[in-house]
């Protein structure tokens, strides 16, 4: 009788992760000995099992990849990390679901390779920037922690797509259609701006807009107060945002934040649209 295989270095990932039972991946190595395919046969084995995993709905193609590449860890803190959404200049931003609660969420991650008493403080400022707001058009807030030395901020999962993506796919907006997103976001500003503080990234893509025509501002990390806190805020005198959509009064005269600047922000961002 011969023994049974070795396991593979991304089958004992597979089972170290929890991210599925030994009785699938033992399913999963059955499809492949019926189609003729062991170890000794492929030196492209694991990828080929990783694929019959994939495309049985064990795993999603993210999983499997982070799998291969020797990942165990998929949680953080009482969230586990199910899907990677994006990726940004200071972050990553994954699809998580709280482990009891079952709450499908985001989870924007400060990656420990990005990590230094700066990058850390202004993460920080922007999970508290968040946390002031509470409004139907804004992305809102729902934790935030550290797991050996990773910061993390959990909002709200929003389905759908970036209004940049959305153009991109489809060519530009009917008049009503884009109306209605900009006067969401509109919204969304001026409840930020009551509560003092200013976006100063408004742009297509961190404008999300959902399948049934629901838009949400998101990612607050060039946020700043307005008013006389503007000087207490570590980028006070810095132009910041991205060059298409930054206003002419925030390059004249970056010492003076108003409400205005994102206010031509979402101009450009209707005139894209």
């Amino acid at each position: 009788m011969s023994s049974p295989a070795a396991e593979t270095g991304f089958e004992q990932c597979a089972l170290a992760s929890g991210l599925l039972e030994k009785e699938q991946l033992e399913a999963a190595k059955e499809t492949l000995r019926r189609a003729g395919i062991t170890p000794a046969s492929t030196t492209r084995y694991e990828e080929r099992l990783a694929e019959v995993l994939v495309n049985s709905g064990v795993l999603n193609r993210w999983q499997a990849k982070q799998l291969l590449d020797g990942r165990t860890k998929f949680t953080l803190g009482p969230y586990r990390i199910v899907d990677s959404i994006g990726r940004g200049g200071m972050g990553q931003v994954f699809k998580g679901e709280h482990t009891v609660l079952g709450r499908v969420v985001a989870v924007k991650v400060l990656p420990r390779h990005k990590s230094n008493p700066e990058t850390i403080a202004n993460f920080m400022r922007e999970i508290r920037a968040q946390a002031m707001l509470d409004h139907e058009n804004l992305v809102r807030a729902l934790d935030a922690g550290e797991d050996g030395n990773v910061y993390y901020l959990i909002t709200e999962y929003v389905p759908g797509t970036d209004l940049r993506k959305l153009i991109r796919r489809r060519g530009p907006l009917r008049m009503h259609a884009a109306a209605s997103i900009i006067s969401q976001v509109a919204a969304g500003l001026q409840h930020a701006h009551d509560l003092g503080l200013i976006h100063r990234d408004v742009k297509p893509g961190n404008i999300l807009v959902t399948y049934d025509g629901k838009a949400k501002l998101l990612d607050l990390g060039l946020a700043g107060p307005l008013g006389a806190d503007a000087e207490k805020d570590p980028r006070h005198g810095r132009i910041v945002g991205t060059v298409d959509y930054l206003s002419p009064d925030h390059i004249r005269d970056p010492k003076h934040p108003t409400p205005a600047w994102d206010i031509y922000s979402l101009g450009c961002t209707l005139y894209y649209a």
